[in-house]
């Protein structure tokens, strides 16, 4: 931290903090006795933090010789995301609120400024610099929404500032499906590449990635149909189809869900498996988190199969186009695939049977 330059005795001194990127203002306060005989008095000094220029500081600081106070608040924006969060959290999922924190991660070049005195143009400069998609772009706006709008109910700041934040225009980028080609390549890599069977099984299961990862044991559940044990996953979280989305394992992947289920050291069907560097030495089973899946399993894995172009997200286009080529009544392919209005119908979903479900996976190729 940079030393703060003095302003003569009792002027007090500004600064400018580069790790948090804003101005301070530092004055005295008092004086506290030393430790040691023989050494002056300590000054006990008094930080005002979050302010965008030079003269902005300067300002607070005549406003602190004066006696008046710096700002009708010192609440910074992290303060108050801080804040907020506590207060919203038993409102949403955990996962919904981790989505609001990687979006509040975009603005961390305003973290430490107050919030009052953050314009709106600032703010679209983070938007602008982000280089993710739509949907980051959207939560980021959401989020910004959420807490400009907490802390104006609260008194901290006298205006929302981010109603009229652009998102700005986003190609959309085809999510090519993974080819039958490509999924037999996966399938021959099973044992041989580890973690292909996740892949292969995400091919015929149709989750997104982040489902996928969060399926527990538990979720797998068996019913006899037509004198036929049938394992099927209850997806049991709230989609645009609705909730407890049941999926049922066709039969190119039930030896491998089966063997799943009887790795007893982990709650979670489809882990990670944390391994020392060096040694390989097993250290922790836990969920793998979709970034991990992404960065260093789908795409390392794809590299040495030699397929290119593709993303987590095709695998479950892949299902999609099973679906289509199956048997079966466009309503029960909807439930299945978990979308009141996906590409192959626009009819909206209503719960199916699993009876219809199965004639629908048992022609799946």
């Amino acid at each position: 931290m940079p030393k703060p330059k003095s302003r003569g005795n009792k002027q007090g001194s500004v600064f400018y903090r580069t790790d948090r990127k804003c101005w301070q203002v530092q004055i005295v306060i008092g004086w506290k006795l030393p430790t040691e005989e023989g050494k002056h008095l300590i000054p006990i000094k008094k930080t005002f933090s979050g302010y965008k220029t030079k003269k902005d500081a300067l300002t607070a600081l005549n406003k602190i010789l004066h006696g008046e106070s710096p700002t009708n608040n010192k609440s910074s924006l992290n303060d108050v995301f801080v804040s907020w969060q506590k207060f919203y959290k038993s409102r949403v999922t955990l996962k919904t609120m981790k989505g609001y924190e990687q979006a509040y991660a975009y603005f961390a070049p305003l973290k430490f400024r107050l919030i009052a005195t953050i314009t709106a143009s600032e703010l679209q400069d983070c938007m602008d610099k982000c280089d993710k998609g739509k949907r980051t772009h959207q939560m980021m706006k959401v989020t910004a929404g959420l807490i400009w709008a907490y802390a104006f109910d609260t008194g901290l700041v006298q205006k929302d500032v981010t109603e009229n934040l652009y998102i700005g225009k986003h190609e959309q980028k085809p999510r090519e499906p993974l080819s039958p080609h490509d999924i037999e390549l996966i399938k021959n890599a099973i044992g041989k590449i580890e973690y292909a069977d996740y892949v292969y099984c995400m091919c015929y299961l149709g989750f997104r990635p982040g489902e996928f990862l969060e399926i527990k044991k538990s979720q797998v559940a068996t019913e006899i149909i037509d004198d036929e044990l049938v394992y099927y996953i209850v997806e049991g979280k709230k989609t645009a189809a609705g909730i407890n989305r049941s999926v049922i394992v066709p039969k190119q992947i039930l030896s491998i869900i089966i063997e799943r289920l009887g790795a007893e050291e982990t709650e979670y069907l489809f882990p990670f498996y944390y391994r020392h560097r060096t040694t390989k030495e097993l250290i922790e089973i836990r969920m793998m988190t979709v970034n991990y899946f992404e960065r260093s399993v789908f795409k390392p894995m794809m590299a040495k199969l030699g397929i290119t172009g593709k993303v987590p997200y095709s695998a479950r286009h892949s299902y999609a186009d099973k679906l289509k080529r199956a048997e079966g009544d466009i309503r029960d392919k909807a439930a299945l695939i978990g979308h009141s209005s996906y590409s192959f119908t626009q009819i909206q979903y209503q719960s199916s049977p699993l009876e219809d479900k199965k004639i629908v996976t048992d022609s799946i190729k």
